[in-house]
């Protein structure tokens, strides 16, 4: 069986959905015969990346990776040409009909021309990895109207990607609610759990980034995206309560350029010497953070609608690290009290964040959370093994 795999992020892109993806290829790789994969971003190297088996071809459509900092009307027609810059790479390498499946994973919602086009051609299995739904997180924060032509525009492309494919497989049980309306629809959904791996070296951070980081305090790091979607103020407003506590100091990695400037100017604002914060860096180094840290953090705008397992709170298990998770009551937070990986707060009052994230400390010095258990939790429940056997096992089936 040849598949492809269309994704937005890959191996060489510095943030958890370019893990993801990498090692669910390379997981993969042995259970098909061939293997192309499609991202979206230059990154200026030899597609055919000798790294990878010769089963697993790896192709880029040669897009800017500053496309996503445009305006919203430049970037929806920028996503836009995604599946047209795809459907001309296919062509000209002569693999039209070439595929017996066809895998995309989606927070963007344009991959579906590209797949309703490759359909024309040749019947191939067609499954949805759907994380991020969207655009209803949008209309949740308030984004875009819900009654817009906006709206309506985009709903038309979330709808032909769900029209077009097979399966579906979302990441939790909730977000079967989403889908109720239409029993076509739900019967098209599987549970594909979001998948991490615990990391097989540690590495030693560069030295540009020990200068940076004050080793000798309890970390709580915070890595990845910290924008409208994750709600800022509260990070930023819990970081100003934690500033009698000398013995602790948090560290902030890889933010958006603009939503990195909102926090310099926190902190400068507030005076809060207990954070650093970090341009982007290479995964394999923030798991060393994580290695050395006390807290993993991470934080989703409470007017979320839908569930979500942000990447960086699979990063922080895998390395053995409690998480204190600020979020919505839902999947997430069942997961965290079932498994004791940690602390959630549910709220928007900084003070009573606080508090809770005092008890997490109290929890995580009494010892009543393990990080071995955590990495238990990750192994037995989330591994890339297991990610691949169950896509593996939906698309062979009949």
């Amino acid at each position: 069986m040849k598949i492809v795999i269309f994704t937005e992020f890959f191996i060489h892109d510095k943030n958890s959905a370019g893990r993801l993806m990498s090692d669910i290829v390379s997981e993969l790789g042995p259970r098909f015969e061939e293997i192309d994969v499609y991202s979206i971003y230059d990154h200026g190297i030899i597609e055919e990346d000798n790294r990878w088996p010769k089963n697993i071809n790896i192709y880029n459509l040669g897009m800017k990776l500053n496309a996503k900092s445009n305006s919203y009307f430049i970037r929806f027609f920028v996503e836009l040409s995604i599946s047209f810059r795809a459907i001309f790479k296919i062509i000209k390498l002569n693999k039209l009909t070439y595929y017996d499946g066809i895998v995309w994973y989606s927070p963007t919602i344009f991959w579906g021309p590209l797949v309703l086009m490759l359909s024309l051609f040749k019947k191939s299995k067609k499954y949805l990895i759907l994380r991020d739904i969207f655009p209803q997180w949008a209309i949740d924060l308030e984004v875009i109207n819900k009654y817009s032509t906006q709206n309506l525009i985009l709903n038309f492309f979330e709808n032909l990607q769900y029209k077009m494919a097979d399966i579906i497989a979302i990441q939790t049980e909730g977000n079967k609610s989403y889908f109720e309306s239409s029993k076509k629809l739900l019967n098209k959904l599987v549970i594909l759990r979001n998948w991490y791996d615990i990391p097989k070296e540690v590495y030693d951070l560069p030295e540009e980034l020990i200068k940076k980081i004050p080793l000798h305090k309890k970390l709580l790091v915070y890595a990845g995206n910290l924008g409208i979607a994750q709600d800022q103020d509260i990070i930023l407003d819990l970081i100003k309560e934690m500033k009698p506590l000398n013995e602790f100091h948090f560290v902030l990695i890889g933010q958006k350029d603009a939503d990195r400037n909102n926090i310099f100017q926190a902190k400068i604002r507030n005076r809060l010497e207990n954070l650093t914060i970090i341009s982007s860096v290479d995964q394999k180094y923030v798991d060393s953070i994580c290695s050395i840290s006390y807290i993993g953090i991470f934080s989703l705008d409470k007017r979320h609608t839908t569930h979500n397992i942000p990447g960086k709170f699979l990063q922080y298990i895998s390395c053995g690290l409690p998480v204190f998770g600020i979020c919505n009551k839902g999947d997430v937070v069942e997961i965290i009290q079932r498994h004791n990986l940690g602390q959630t707060y549910c709220g928007n009052n900084s003070i009573e964040a606080f508090d809770a994230l005092k008890n997490l400390i109290k929890n995580i010095d009494e010892k009543n959370i393990k990080s071995e258990d955590l990495k238990s939790y990750v192994r037995d429940n989330i591994s890339t093994k297991l990610a691949a056997k169950k896509i593996y096992n939906d698309l062979i089936k009949s």
